[in-house]
C-alpha cells in the first residue's frame, strides 16, 4: 500500500497503522480559537498578524514576544488582573487592544476605580464601557483637589440606562441636591454608600432622603460614613426603608440629640434592622435606649466621639448673619415635610456669613450603663395585685425581651460604662458573642467574671495582654 507523503510500509509491519493515523490526524488538525467575546471579533483579516516565515537553519528560528502577538483569549486573562484605569489606557493604544478592553467579561459583575481618585470627566467615558452585566460600581473623587467636579445630572442617566446596578458606592465627591435628587439615582440598588461625600444646597424643611422607601424599594445597606450634613430628622425616612438591614452613621457629627426623632424612627420602623454603626457621633443614653426596641438588631457599634467638635457646612453662597432667637420664629425650621417638629436647640447655634457651627454637650453624648442595661432581656419590678389580711399578692416575674439576637457589642472609650452593664449583659444578652468594652472603666474582676459566666463569648478590654 503506498500514498503521498507516507512512506511505503508493510501491511504487516505492527507500528504501520499507528504511524498512519498520526500522521493524518497532524494534517487535518488545526489550532481552533474558541469564541470571542468581544462586541466584534478581534481575529478578523484586517488584525491578523503576519505568519512567520520558514526559515531554512530551523536553529535560528526565534519569536518575538510581543503583546499583539498574544491570542485573544490569553489577552482577557491579563487584562482581568488591572484595574478600570490600566483598561482605559490600554484602549487608546490600538484597534485591536481597544476590541479586547471592551469584552463584557472585563466589565461585569464588579467595577472598582476606587484605586485612584476619578475625574467627572473619565468617569463619562468609562460609561461606554460598563454593560447591563455590570451590577457593582465603585468610585472615588478626591474633595481636596479643584480639578474634581461634583457629579452631575448626565452620569446618573447614562448609568441608569446602561447598567443594572445592586450596588453604587461613591465616595469623596461633591453633591449639588439641587441638581441631583435621591429619585435621580439607580432605582434596583441594593447598597448605597455616600461615603465622605459633601452635599451642597440641601433644603432647610425637607430631608435629602425624602420618598426613598418609594424609590428604592429594594435597598438592604446604606452607609453615610463621614457625611457632616446627615440631620437627625433623615431618621424617620431612613426608618421606613423595609428591608434596610445594615445603616452605618460613624462620624455623622450632626447626629446628636434627637431623642424624638429616635423614639419615633425605632417604634413604627427599622422592621428589618441588623447591623447599626453610631461611632464618633453625638448620641447619648437617650438614643441608644430607643434603639432597645429593635428587635431585629445583632450588631451594634458605639464609641465615644475623641474631642467636641464643631461641624462646617460651607455654601457657595454667603448668608447673613441673623441672632439666634430669631431662629423660633422661622417657620422653615420648624416643620419638615413630614409634619414633624423641628428638633432644635436655639441656643447652641452660631451662624456667620459662611458656615454653620452647632456645638453640642460633650458630657451629654456619653453614653453610661443605662443604655446598655436597656439592651438585651430583663425582669420588669412586680406590681400587687392584691392585699387582703396581712397577705400580698404580687405578679410573678415578667421577662421583657429587648434585642434578644444582639450578637455583637462594641462600647468603647466611654468612662461611664462600669462593671454594671457586664453584669446585665451577662444575665440577659443569650446571643452574645463578641464584647468590646475597651476604653471603659470596668475593672479586671469584672472582666474575669464575665468570662466565668459566658466562656464562649469572646471579650475584649483594656486589660488584654499585648
Amino acid at each position: 500500500m503506498f500514498q503521498a507523503g507516507i512512506p511505503n510500509y508493510r501491511s504487516s509491519d505492527p507500528y504501520y497503522y499507528q504511524y498512519f493515523v498520526c500522521h493524518m490526524c497532524k494534517r487535518k488538525m488545526k489550532v481552533k480559537r474558541s469564541k470571542s467575546l468581544s462586541p466584534e471579533p478581534s481575529s478578523s483579516n484586517e488584525y491578523k498578524r503576519p505568519r512567520i516565515a520558514n526559515s531554512g537553519d530551523s536553529d535560528n528560528d526565534y519569536l518575538e514576544c510581543r503583546l499583539l502577538n498574544l491570542s485573544d483569549d490569553v489577552l482577557l486573562n491579563i487584562m482581568k488582573f488591572l484595574h478600570p484605569q490600566d483598561l482605559m489606557a490600554l484602549s487608546l493604544c490600538c484597534q485591536r487592544l481597544e476590541q479586547v478592553t471592551r469584552d463584557r467579561t472585563l466589565w461585569s459583575n464588579c467595577v472598582d476605580f476606587r484605586t485612584a481618585p476619578t475625574l467627572l470627566e473619565d468617569l463619562e467615558k468609562y460609561v461606554k464601557f460598563f454593560r447591563p452585566m455590570t451590577t457593582r460600581l465603585r468610585i472615588r473623587g478626591n474633595l481636596q483637589s479643584n480639578k474634581h467636579r461634583g457629579l452631575s445630572q448626565s452620569f446618573f442617566s447614562a448609568i441608569r440606562a446602561t447598567c443594572q446596578l445592586k450596588e453604587l458606592t461613591m465616595e469623596e465627591y461633591d453633591i449639588d441636591a439641587d441638581k441631583i435628587q435621591i429619585t435621580d439615582f439607580p432605582k434596583m440598588i441594593e447598597k448605597l454608600s455616600l461615603k465622605g461625600c459633601r452635599m451642597h444646597h440641601l433644603q432647610t424643611d425637607k430631608s435629602y432622603f425624602f420618598r426613598m422607601d418609594f424609590h428604592m424599594p429594594n435597598l438592604t445597606c446604606l452607609i453615610l460614613s463621614k457625611c457632616n450634613w446627615f440631620y437627625p430628622h433623615s431618621l424617620m425616612v431612613i426608618s421606613k426603608m423595609v428591608k434596610l438591614k445594615e445603616l452605618r452613621l460613624d462620624s455623622c457629627y450632626r447626629l446628636g440629640e434627637c431623642v424624638a426623632y429616635a423614639s419615633l424612627a425605632t417604634r413604627f420602623g427599622f422592621k428589618s434592622l441588623e447591623i447599626l454603626d453610631l461611632r464618633d457621633t453625638g448620641l447619648g443614653d437617650s438614643e441608644i435606649c430607643c434603639f432597645s426596641s429593635t428587635k431585629t438588631l445583632t450588631h451594634l457599634y458605639l464609641e465615644c466621639p475623641r474631642s467636641p467638635r464643631p461641624v462646617y457646612c460651607y455654601e457657595h453662597e454667603p448668608r447673613p448673619y441673623r441672632p439666634p432667637q430669631q431662629h423660633s420664629t422661622d417657620p422653615r425650621l420648624r416643620v419638615f415635610e413630614d409634619q414633624n417638629i423641628l428638633e432644635v436647640n436655639n441656643d447652641r447655634l452660631l451662624i456667620d456669613e459662611r458656615r454653620i457651627v452647632p456645638y453640642f454637650d460633650f458630657e451629654r453624648c456619653l453614653v453610661s450603663d443605662r443604655a446598655i442595661c436597656a439592651l438585651g432581656s430583663y425582669v420588669c419590678d412586680r406590681t400587687i395585685l392584691n392585699n387582703i389580711q396581712d397577705m400580698i399578692f404580687v405578679e410573678v416575674d415578667r421577662r421583657v425581651v429587648n434585642n434578644p439576637n444582639l450578637k455583637e457589642l462594641v462600647v468603647r472609650n466611654y468612662p461611664r460604662v462600669t462593671n454594671q452593664s457586664l453584669v446585665h449583659l451577662a444575665a440577659n444578652a443569650p446571643s452574645l458573642e463578641y464584647l468590646d468594652v475597651t476604653g471603659t472603666t470596668v475593672t479586671r474582676e469584672g472582666v474575669e467574671m464575665f468570662k466565668s459566666q459566658k466562656p464562649g463569648v469572646t471579650i475584649l478590654s483594656s486589660f488584654d495582654e499585648t
